[in-house]
Parts: structure tokens; sequence; C-alpha cells
């Protein structure tokens, strides 16, 4: 498994950085009926293309590239710590130790959220 590492390492890293130019890139659209961005004095999507095509450049060679992989490692951090927070109910997220409850849900196990 660790001889696939670096090679996955690269994948992953020039995935991340595609996914963040194209999010970004998507964002110019909103962000010209909603300028909101540009009020603070700087554009969002411009800094998003900007990180995922360095992360794109430094996925041919992460290990001379350690700056960003630490980047990268830091964005996914902040991404997921904001998804636990975010989260409305944080018990369902925990694994519990024994697993799936035997016999899946139950019809009545699901509350409805508004």
């Amino acid at each position: 498994m660790a001889k696939w590492n670096p090679l996955a390492l690269k994948l992953l890293m020039w995935v991340m950085g595609v996914l963040l130019v194209m999010g970004s890139g998507l964002g110019f659209i909103g962000g010209s009926f909603f300028p909101f961005d540009t009020w603070a004095g700087v554009t969002a999507s411009v800094a998003g293309v900007a990180f995922g095509a360095g992360v794109m450049i430094a996925g041919f060679n992460p290990e001379g590239n350690v700056s960003w992989v630490r980047a990268l490692v830091l964005y996914a951090i902040l991404v997921a710590a904001l998804l636990v927070f975010l989260y409305p109910n944080k018990a369902e997220l925990m694994m519990q130790s024994g697993g799936m409850k035997p016999g899946g849900m139950k019809p009545g196990d699901m509350k409805a959220r508004a």
C-alpha cells in the first residue's frame, strides 16, 4: 500500500486543485449578480482560483512543495471543522462502538427536519 502513496498524493492534490478552481470559477457567475466579496476589497473567486491552481501545480511534485501540502491540509481541517460545527445533529456524526443496529432503521427512528 505504501508504494502507491506518492501517486495517490499527487492525484489527490490535483483533484482538490481542480475542484477548487472549478468551484471558485463558478463563483464568478454569482459574483456578477451579487458582488458581496468585492465590498471588502478582495475577490474571493480569484483567490480560490489562485489557491486551486497552486495546489494543482504543486501536485506534480508534492515532496518539493511542502508548503502547498501544508496549506491544503490546513484548508481540509478548516472545512472539516466547519462541517462538524454547522451539522445540526452532532450526535449522529460520532461513530458508535457497536456499529449499526441490526435490522436497520425503523420508520419512527427518522425525525422530520424543518
